[in-house]
């Protein structure tokens, strides 16, 4: 999730798309959460495929398409794979004693550890999601393929679930100041993505992160990261399209102006989910087990 940074500091909580969110959810659409959140492995729906659930039809028309490789385990495999070859570098710095300075306990970092896992784990799925889309509504390309193999992948245990988002009017000012460092470009806005936003439940954990994200967003070593996984994730997904089976003749096809929507939130995602991965990735490298 991203938050526009106009409303950071409201109590509101908005990301930069509507979304419906899962408490909303009923009939076909939260039927499809229920799957989306067994794919992905973690115990929620990305705004991602909330955004898509705003726009009448559409999670339901592109769900009905990628569901054989999502379901089986495939696609989101083959994501996870691809982005285990990012190989960030690490952050030196955080120690026991370290995260100690950073008023880190066990409890604290196991919380902070499994925040890092949840987006590590997600963002894969999201751009393998996008890949398999793009080709539908930017090149107006239905699947013809056989169909895939039976597969043997299993899905993988369910995370533990992460606490709700800090409302940013409750932080201080001094730590919303610091939060603009961790902000990216989307469409011309800065936005706050939600990993470094859930992060400010801990201040000089996030203090800390604001001083040094800004600088490793330069380094050749983490801009090749990123790339190495999103390119590896969307090819594995461009792949995987080909043999995705034909839909229903009447299935619902989305207008071109919806079309173009689903476009702009594909590509948007893909430029933050790269940061996600390998932040992620690179914390749950570095931070120790306990302390």
């Amino acid at each position: 999730m991203l938050c526009l940074k106009n409303n950071i500091f409201t109590g509101q909580n908005m990301s930069y798309l509507p979304e419906l969110l899962e408490a909303d959810a009923s009939g076909e659409i939260a039927e499809i959460y229920a799957e989306i959140r067994l794919c992905s492995g973690v115990p929620y729906v990305s705004t991602l495929q909330r955004y898509l659930a705003t726009l009448p039809g559409v999670l339901e028309f592109g769900w009905t398409i990628i569901r054989p490789t999502m379901i089986s385990g495939v696609a989101p495999s083959a994501a996870w794979k691809a982005a285990s070859d990012a190989a960030p570098p690490a952050f030196s710095e955080l120690t026991p004693s370290f995260l100690n300075d950073l008023e880190i306990n066990t409890d604290s970092l196991q919380e902070i550890r499994n925040i890092a896992e949840n987006f590590a784990r997600v963002s894969p799925v999201n751009v393998i999601t996008g890949a398999l889309l793009e080709p539908i509504v930017k090149d107006k390309t239905l699947p013809s393929g056989n169909g895939l193999e039976e597969s043997k992948v299993s899905h993988p245990e369910m995370l533990p679930g992460m606490p709700e988002l800090p409302m940013m009017d409750q932080l201080s000012s001094k730590l919303r100041n610091e939060l603009d460092g961790l902000m990216v470009p989307i469409a011309g806005q800065p936005f706050l993505p939600a990993l470094y936003r859930h992060y400010a439940r801990w201040p000089k954990f996030a203090s800390y992160l604001s001083t040094v994200i800004p600088n490793r967003r330069t380094k050749p070593g983490v801009i090749e990261a990123e790339k190495r996984a999103i390119n590896g994730i969307v090819a594995a997904g461009r792949q995987l399209f080909t043999s995705l089976p034909k839909p229903p003749e009447n299935l619902f096809q989305p207008s071109d102006e919806t079309q173009n929507l689903i476009l702009e939130a594909i590509h948007r995602y893909r430029s933050t989910s790269a940061d996600m991965i390998c932040t992620g990735q690179a914390l749950l490298k570095s931070l120790p087990e306990k302390i």
